[in-house]
């Protein structure tokens, strides 16, 4: 069976990605052939993604949670407020993710991430155009950059800077394409597994918890998750459309997608409060979501 594993954004939520899968590589006993990600995703497909074999995949998956487990602050993942105005003046970004750079570089090796035996995908968009891509790891051109590419699709804009590859400078791909469905399907799969990071109702709309006026940041952060879980939905709601009148989209078949949500908005302040007492609790939720994951087949 040829089965896909696609992981959204969520920044620090990431963490119920990896209980997730822990439970499915591990409870299931699944093996994924085809791995996407968009943003934190991209970070969590990347290490998995580098797996060739089921016995490896299980590594990976080990590799992935002590990653997790070992970051204790925000300063694991990216730089402190300091100067956080003159930053954003002179960089276009309020903190610089030194951390999670360190990160992809020390763990993501390309000879693994690039063999054959797996395909891993990953979505950034361009500031220049605004287009979409996926850096795809049978793409021998893409190799050199393809850490670069990693680490774009992570870069919130405002909050993170742009990262320049090959002429132009690419952002978090959850712009445009927060849960990659679209480019799941053109891999042609037996089963799609999908993991998000925030609630969704029984009609696949996202449930956001209210929130207070705050200061300029907290609107950001809220616009933006609004944003993305809305365009995460859409997609959502798409392949299920797909899937009831397949014989309506040509080229399309019936696949069967195992969607795995929160029941209700996981810990954390933001998207960017990396807390490790969060992080070890998002884990727990996801590992328990997996086990009763949505069947989003007619």
């Amino acid at each position: 069976m040829k089965r896909a594993l696609v992981l959204s954004g969520g920044g620090s939520k990431g963490a119920f990605e990896v209980g997730a899968v822990d439970y499915l590589v591990h409870q299931r006993r699944m093996d994924f052939q085809v791995f996407l990600g968009t943003s934190v995703g991209a970070l969590n497909v990347a290490l998995l993604g580098q797996a060739r074999n089921r016995g490896e995949l299980l590594v990976q998956t080990e590799k992935l949670k002590k990653i997790w487990l070992e970051i204790t602050g925000n300063y694991c993942i990216y730089d402190g407020r300091i100067l956080t105005a003159l930053r954003l003046l002179c960089n276009g970004a309020l903190f610089h993710p030194n951390g999670l750079k360190r990160l992809i570089e020390k763990h993501v090796d390309l000879d693994r991430l690039c063999d054959p035996a797996s395909v891993v995908k990953v979505g950034t968009v361009a500031l220049e155009t605004g287009e979409l891509f996926y850096a795809d790891s049978r793409q021998t051109g893409l190799r050199a950059d393809f850490r670069q590419y990693i680490l774009a699709s992570a870069s919130i804009p405002l909050f993170f800077p742009a990262v320049p590859i090959a002429g132009k400078h690419w952002y978090d791909g959850g712009l445009r394409d927060i849960t990659p469905l679209g480019a799941v399907f053109d891999e042609d799969p037996d089963e799609i597994v999908v993991i998000v990071t925030f609630p969704l109702n029984s009609r696949l709309e996202p449930v956001l918890p209210e929130a207070k006026p705050g200061g300029a940041i907290s609107a950001l952060l809220r616009s933006l998750s609004i944003l993305t879980s809305e365009i995460a939905a859409n997609d959502l709601q798409l392949a299920e459309a797909i899937n009831k009148r397949h014989l309506y989209f040509p080229g399309r078949r019936r696949v069967p997608i195992r969607l795995i949500s929160p029941l209700e908005q996981l810990p954390g302040e933001s998207a960017l409060d990396f807390n490790p007492s969060s992080i070890r609790e998002n884990m727990k939720r996801g590992y328990e979501a997996a086990k009763n994951p949505k069947l989003l087949y007619y």
